[in-house]
């Protein structure tokens, strides 16, 4: 498994949830650490990147829960 390859079962989570936009999930992810991570973008069962950030602060492996954001309002580009 890859860095940014989210594990099977959460990667299954995460496509139930609705799209945010094509092919893409906006979610939440809790890590092993407990911390929690917002505005995660995920497609096709990888970690993509997270809103607002230049870098993914996390590995893929290291997510053990996701929440579905897709209707959170989405903040304006900087």
């Amino acid at each position: 498994m890859e860095d940014d390859e989210l594990h099977p079962t959460v990667a299954a989570q995460v496509a139930d949830f609705r799209e945010f936009r094509m092919g893409v999930h906006r979610v939440g992810v809790t890590l092993l650490s407990g911390v929690h991570v917002d505005d995660v973008l995920v497609s096709q069962g990888r970690v993509t990147k997270v809103i607002g950030r230049g870098d993914v602060p996390f590995r893929a492996a290291e997510v053990v829960a996701v929440i579905d954001q897709s209707d959170r309002w989405l903040p304006p580009e900087r």
